[in-house]
């Protein structure tokens, strides 16, 4: 009975440790949004235990942006933040799926991140990028 019990600890540990998959090093993935008939550039982003995909969103200046955020990484709640004076975004944590709506009016380059428990330090950031 005891190798079992340690069988399923060792696994148990596996699956935990397979779901939290740093995102430092991880490819650029990035999502170019085009306004649709109303105007309104949306995206998923899927927020995975400790990146984003994609983790690079271009987007135009003053036009809307809806970004519809998934958590993949099930037990981990996460966010979605930008802290900068020209595009401050910042919503609560999600365990399931969030919803962000905004008017970027200043062109940049804009870093976003997740600022629960550090996830930015394990490489949980991504660049929004805002053209003309």
């Amino acid at each position: 009975m005891r190798l079992w019990l340690h069988g399923s600890a060792v696994a148990l540990l596996l699956m935990i440790s397979a779901g939290c998959t740093s995102g430092l090093k991880r490819p650029v993935v990035t999502a170019e949004l085009e306004p649709d008939a109303h105007g309104v550039q949306r995206v998923v982003v899927n927020m995975h235990s400790y990146y984003f995909e994609p983790n690079r969103i271009v987007v135009r200046a003053n036009h809307p942006v809806e970004l519809v955020l998934k958590n993949r990484a099930k037990l981990i709640p996460h966010n979605f933040t930008i802290a900068d004076p020209h595009l401050a975004v910042n919503d609560g944590a999600w365990l399931r799926t969030g919803h962000i709506d905004f008017t970027p009016t200043t062109p940049g380059s804009y870093t976003f991140f997740c600022h629960v428990d550090h996830h930015a330090n394990k490489g949980m950031t991504g660049t929004l990028v805002v053209l003309p």
